[in-house]
């Protein structure tokens, strides 16, 4: 659902009749302004993080060109720098941002794109809990993956069913510093690639890839945690929301108990969903 998002959008006469560029310009501009005249307060601006990142993934996944989005913001950027900040458009634009903010944080829920499903975002609550979650549906392995709180520490966890067999995971995703471009194996469809989800067709490569291993296990009733380092987090939400992160289980061993991919989707606006809460700054 995108209520509480959409409200960030700056409202029009006509916003019933917008599309998904007109929603991207519109959280451009307001970021750019905010960049360039420090207009929001850091949770504000989270928020607007939040719906502008989302823009932009509705962008990518209807088939416009990255380095088209980035020319356009960098339009928008230059249009912003002939603005000045006490002019009455400017000021219109930064009270429409917090008058919807402050309906926008009494939002508990916000589900994000992402795959096979959607991400889960919910405020952070002060027990131990998912802040950001979705399950990946394996036959034998189903694992829940996202963000997990616990002792206020907010880091990239996967979950998996209590089993002796699974000793320790693995999470790869794409280097951008190596492999600046997405990497489709099938080369648009031609080649069958054993394992590839439907839902994408960009994983991460063999050579140009990072890997993370979990720096913290735990276990309730049902489940063992594995707890990712705040470079792993930082890691996978930078990455192309139209691609996947790759996650493998392995055993005491070493063997190979499950391998299973997760899409990046829109991980990076829940983030800024969860950080923007009044009771998590943005720093933890």
């Amino acid at each position: 659902m995108r209520t509480a998002i959409a409200a960030l959008v700056l409202l029009s006469a006509g916003a019933q009749a917008q599309t998904d560029r007109d929603i991207y310009s519109q959280r451009a501009l307001a970021r750019a302004l905010d960049d360039r005249c420090s207009l929001f307060l850091e949770n504000e601006r989270l928020a607007l993080e939040g719906a502008y990142l989302q823009a932009r993934g509705d962008l990518l996944r209807a088939g416009y060109h990255a380095s088209r989005i980035d020319q356009s913001y960098d339009q928008i950027s230059r249009n912003a720098a002939n603005q000045p900040c006490s002019s009455d458009a400017t000021l219109a634009i930064a009270a429409a941002i917090r008058s919807a903010f402050a309906g926008w944080q009494r939002a508990r829920f916000q589900n994000y794109a992402g795959a096979p499903s959607p991400w889960q975002a919910s405020r952070p609550y002060g027990y131990d809990s998912w802040v950001i979650a979705q399950t990946l549906p394996g036959e034998d392995h189903p694992l829940q993956v996202g963000l997990y709180n616990t002792d206020s520490t907010y880091a990239f966890t996967i979950a998996a069913n209590l089993n002796p067999q699974i000793a320790v995971m693995a999470l790869h995703v794409r280097n951008p510093a190596i492999a600046p471009a997405l990497n489709d194996p099938s080369l648009g469809g031609l080649l069958d690639v054993e394992g590839m989800p439907s839902w994408t067709s960009f994983l991460p490569p063999a050579e140009g890839r990072r890997s993370f291993m979990p720096e913290l296990r735990w276990s309730d009733e049902s489940l063992a945690y594995f707890r990712f380092s705040e470079e792993a987090l930082a890691a996978f939400s930078a990455l192309d929301p139209r691609e996947a992160a790759l996650i493998e289980a392995f055993d005491a061993q070493g063997h190979l108990i499950t391998a299973q991919y997760v899409g990046i989707g829109d991980f990076a606006a829940a983030l800024a969903f969860v950080r923007s809460s009044p009771v998590l700054s943005a720093g933890r």
